[in-house]
């Protein structure tokens, strides 16, 4: 579910964070909860659901069950202040961002990822 009707997640989000100026999206991955409503586009709240319904399976994947994790969060934000011509076609502006992935075992240890890049809306 990265890529839905004619743009990828992360171009969708920032199309949106730009119209609403909220840059900042959370989402509790247990419980299914993804905020600012002004973020969940239909687009973005079918994926952010995807993923969401997915992660157990990700877990016992991992040789791992639900039982050991107590939270699972992702924050994606974006510096809205910052626009620069994408290098493969003028027309299009991205943006820097990251995304934080962190999850809370059952003993409380916590294990993060964090990705950062620049991103632009495709359509």
């Amino acid at each position: 579910m990265n890529y839905i009707n004619d743009d990828y997640f992360l171009g969708h989000l920032l199309k949106r964070a730009r119209a609403t100026n909220q840059n900042r999206l959370e989402v509790d991955i247990v419980n299914n909860i993804a905020k600012p409503e002004e973020l969940l586009t239909e687009p973005v709240r079918s994926s952010i659901d995807s993923w969401n319904k997915r992660f157990p399976e990700l877990v016992e994947s991992s040789g791992s069950t639900m039982e050991f994790v107590k939270e699972a969060t992702m924050v994606v934000e974006f510096d809205l202040r910052i626009q620069r011509a994408y290098a493969g076609n003028n027309s299009l502006l991205e943006s820097p961002f990251y995304c934080e992935i962190s999850i809370v075992d059952d003993r409380g240890k916590v294990y993060k990822h964090r990705h950062e890049g620049w991103w632009f809306p495709e359509s």
